[in-house]
């Protein structure tokens, strides 16, 4: 008997050794499937070029899009030619409805596919890539033949930008002061989460009738001296996931659970053969 019950012992430890050994290579395998990779934000041996080169917010000025609904204002010493001119406004724009709420806010001109915009008392004028200026300038000389001296003010109504993928807070933003640069966007996107791919992330950008990827590694300092770093209306930044996380998603639907279930299992048996 005595044999036996040692027998029996020696096996319930041989069966309990390997259930902790079971237990050990499961521990390491889940952990090794949620390993991140190293991440680096902006190095700064990089890049060689010196502050004295970053200028990228020098004399930005948008250019208008076809889609984009722009709000005339006129200011001039004719209080009744201002008159007439508003309430003209006010029966040929539309309303423009915000992405968070959906409720009309401001009214404007929508730049037609052809590139064009009816203005009433200056007729149909072609804005499709020009600039605030070069538009202003146009507009100021045709009223000048109704008022002395008007100032006009031009205001992109829907300047919006778009971040997906791996943030905090992925969506699409109006931009009320037409104007930000690729690290507010991900700023008011919440910020990268630690899971996302810093070094392969793709903005999308409308050009014409064409729509141009451009690769962006935040690795390092080069988004700052690029053209890219100010973003234009309607950009689409995408914040791919990196590597361990694409795994862990695409073998958590089946694998996790399945080693969840063995590692309660062997747990199980660990406290049955104690």
């Amino acid at each position: 008997m005595p044999l036996k019950t040692n027998a029996v012992i020696k096996i319930m430890n041989s069966s309990l050794l390997k259930v902790q050994y079971l237990q050990i290579i499961l521990s390491l395998l889940l952990l090794a499937s949620c390993a991140p990779n190293k991440i680096i934000r902006f190095n700064e041996n990089s890049n060689t070029q010196n502050s004295t080169s970053y200028a990228p917010q020098t004399n930005y000025d948008p250019v208008f899009q076809k889609n984009d609904i722009i709000q005339i204002t006129l200011i001039s010493n004719n209080e009744e030619f201002s008159k007439l001119f508003a309430t003209a406004l006010e029966n040929g724009v539309r309303n423009q409805q915000t992405y968070t709420s959906g409720i009309s806010s401001s009214k404007g001109f929508i730049v037609k596919q052809d590139g064009t915009i009816n203005v009433p008392y200056v007729g149909s004028i072609f804005v499709h890539n020009k600039t605030r200026e070069e538009i202003t300038y146009e507009l100021t000389d045709k009223l000048k033949q109704y008022i002395k001296e008007p100032v006009v003010q031009l205001k992109i109504l829907n300047f919006k930008i778009t971040v997906l993928g791996d943030v905090k807070d992925p969506g699409t933003f109006s931009i009320p002061n037409e104007k930000i640069t690729f690290v507010e966007a991900l700023g008011i996107a919440g910020d990268l989460n630690i899971t996302a791919n810093i070094e392969s992330i793709k903005l999308f950008r409308e050009k014409g009738t064409t729509l141009n990827e451009i690769s962006i590694d935040l690795s390092k300092n080069d988004l700052f001296y690029s053209p890219y770093f100010m973003l234009k209306q309607n950009d689409l930044i995408y914040i791919p996931p990196n590597k361990a996380k694409s795994r862990t998603a695409q073998y958590s639907p089946i694998y996790i659970p399945l080693l969840t279930s063995i590692s309660l299992l062997l747990t199980t048996l660990n406290l049955i053969l104690k």
